[in-house]
């Protein structure tokens, strides 16, 4: 903890020193101009996602295209406790504050589950990929997918009785506050929250129905069901998020209707994933390129408003239905640009990471061996981040295999090296009690309480 208070308060500080030009120098992501002009009417009005021009409210939506609600609603939170205007200094330190919380989180939930090595080595090498870095625009990515992790860790963990009643609903409680900041702030990553939640909670619900015996009580197994029938339908509810935020500034404050989504939308990236290499569509990844096509089927069409993203996404089904093997092509490749790269500097390929982390789990559930060696929470923390690591795959799959996109795994990567050698570990340990069993019998009995 005293590493990442150093890196965080360091990286903290450093904005300060470039707050002289916030005055005079505008950000170089176009929405980040527009969270900080939004805090002007949230100072003057009190009045969130919406701006003040000329005296009328403008919908945040139509001048910040596309952009998610998250980083707006913060600023604006943190200027109606100021009052005053949020500045890109302001936005630097969100952006460490939000992975610091992310690391912090992930390292906790670790800790609780007594993956002890794992939590480590997060805590020890997480602070240079969560912090070593300061940011103007959305992308402190790599946060939002640790606090993304959360909830389906959570829930997993109850399922293998590895937390406590109390301490398992503090942390699905947690996880489920978590999903929602994180579907504000990026919903992509927020969609990975939720299907990796949902898999949690389809597992809880077999585990329940195979561990039912005659012995069992049928009214606590309807409870426990009950409790996860619950927790899915708060897992929607907070990936509702934003829409549930626009819906509370709308009942609140008297504006025009906003003709464009608040949120990223992902149809748009979608269709234009196909052109991020060279295809047989003739599709280009530019959104100039998306907007014409749009136009040319439907000319009257708002650009990125709900209609627009539907149209997107019936143009993309339809290139998907026209030439699936072409689609598959195009994501083989695009699936090879991210595997054949580090992620991690220095460090192997993405794709042998990939490779020897399936491999480790696989052999080890498959063999038994996470009850052998008494790391059954390894199984739950590895089968979590390999989904998401999977997950940030496929996403640069059908969207875009920049290094910026991918670079959240690391998160994910940190931990499959902690559990991989925690595992090594303990069963060297496990070994050990076999070869000496006196001396682990002597040392147990001096552990044992007077």
């Amino acid at each position: 903890m005293l590493l990442v208070s150093g890196v965080f308060g360091k990286t903290f500080g450093e904005a300060e020193r470039y707050s002289y030009l916030t005055d005079i120098m505008p950000g170089d992501w176009g929405a980040t101009n527009v969270w900080l002009d939004s805090t002007d009417c949230t100072v003057a009005r009190g009045i969130w996602l919406a701006l003040c021009e000329d005296g009328r409210l403008v919908p945040f939506s139509e001048r910040a295209e596309a952009d998610d609600p998250g980083h707006a609603l913060l600023l604006q939170a943190w200027s109606a406790a100021t009052g005053r205007r949020a500045t890109l200094a302001d936005v630097a330190r969100l952006n460490t504050i939000l992975n610091t919380v992310g690391l912090v989180a992930l390292a906790g939930l670790l800790a609780a589950l007594r993956a002890w090595l794992t939590a480590l080595a997060l805590l020890v090498l997480g602070p240079v990929e969560y912090l070593f870095w300061m940011g103007t625009s959305p992308h402190c990515f790599i946060g939002m997918a640790s606090l993304a992790a959360v909830l389906p860790l959570a829930l997993l963990a109850r399922a293998e009785g590895l937390l406590v009643r109390r301490a398992a609903a503090a942390w699905i409680a947690a996880g489920l506050m978590f999903l929602a900041c994180v579907t504000l702030v990026r919903e992509s990553i927020g969609i990975m929250g939720l299907l990796t939640s949902l898999a949690a909670i389809a597992w809880s619900v077999f585990q329940e129905w195979r561990a039912k015996t005659p012995r069992v009580k049928t009214s606590s197994t309807v409870v426990r069901l009950a409790s996860l029938a619950a927790v899915a339908a708060l897992s929607f509810l907070a990936f509702e998020a934003p829409r549930l935020a626009v819906a509370a500034r709308n009942t609140s404050f008297d504006m025009a209707a906003a003709e464009r989504i608040h949120r990223h939308g992902l149809s748009h990236t979608a269709y234009l994933g196909l052109g991020f290499v060279e295809n047989s569509f003739g599709i280009l990844y530019d959104d100039y390129f998306g907007f014409a096509t749009a136009r040319a089927h439907a000319p009257d069409v708002v650009l990125l408003s709900p209609e627009y993203f539907a149209l997107m996404g019936k143009l993309y089904l339809a290139r998907v239905m026209e030439d699936p093997i072409e689609v598959a092509r195009i994501y083989a490749v695009k699936a090879a640009l991210m595997l054949e790269r580090p992620t991690i500097h220095p460090g192997p390929p993405l794709g042998p990471v990939v490779a020897v982390a399936l491999a480790h789990f696989f052999a080890l559930t498959a063999f038994g061996w996470w009850r052998r060696i008494d790391f059954r929470q390894g199984l739950v923390v590895e089968a979590v981040a390999l989904a998401f690591l999977g997950l940030f795959v496929a996403q640069g799959m059908v969207a875009m295999p920049s290094h910026m996109y991918i670079l959240p795994v690391n998160a994910f990567v940190l931990v499959l090296a902690g559990v991989m050698v925690e595992s090594i570990l303990r069963a060297l340990l496990s070994c050990a009690s076999l070869v000496f069993p006196s001396a682990s019998a002597g040392a147990n009995q001096r552990r044992m309480p007077p």
